[in-house]
């Protein structure tokens, strides 16, 4: 019996360890399962929580039978939780690492108001409301996005402007 707890444990954690390995290039498997209903298992059935889990489990066995060559019914209850404590460190590795997660907030109509934009092209350069029309380039918190544009004041392509409001889909600058 224990060279099954010993090559069980040296599987699971040669898979961690190539899993580890590859996480440094960008590789990683993972197999999820979904079921189609108000339950997805893939929160908590996946194949890391299942290495996790029998990293705890075997290694637990592999070590009380190498040190004692004797493992008692209650060594399993140990080991079941073992790998309960390693699915809980697992979850809250991830839970941390979500956190340090940086996804950049996409700034749209309001959201813009106070930003500094570059006149891009002028449209017209009066309309019924005594406007002038342009479009401007802004950054939006990913990347630089042009946007049409009104103002009272005339200004020529290059211009910096500053976005004062936002009104009826147009910019007022």
């Amino acid at each position: 019996m224990e060279q099954i707890y010993y090559t069980v444990a040296a599987v699971i954690y040669g898979i961690f360890i190539i899993r580890f390995i590859l996480s440094w290039v960008g590789g990683d498997f993972d197999v999820d399962m979904d079921v189609d209903a108000d339950l997805d298992l893939s929160d908590v059935v996946s194949f890391k929580g299942a290495t996790h889990f029998l990293m705890g489990f075997f290694g637990w066995l592999s070590v009380k039978s190498f040190t004692t060559h004797n493992v008692m019914w209650y060594d399993y209850l140990i080991a079941f939780a073992l790998g309960v404590v390693f699915v809980i460190i697992l979850y809250y590795v991830y839970k941390f690492l979500m956190k340090l997660e940086n996804k950049p907030k996409v700034l749209s109509g309001k959201d813009l108001i106070g930003s500094t934009a570059k006149v891009y092209l002028v449209l017209s350069t009066i309309d019924a409301d005594t406007l002038f029309k342009y479009v401007v380039t802004a950054d939006n918190g990913v990347g630089t996005v042009e946007i049409p544009a009104k103002s009272r004041e005339s200004y020529k392509t290059g211009d910096s402007v500053v976005i004062k409001d936002y009104v009826n889909a147009y910019y007022i600058i």
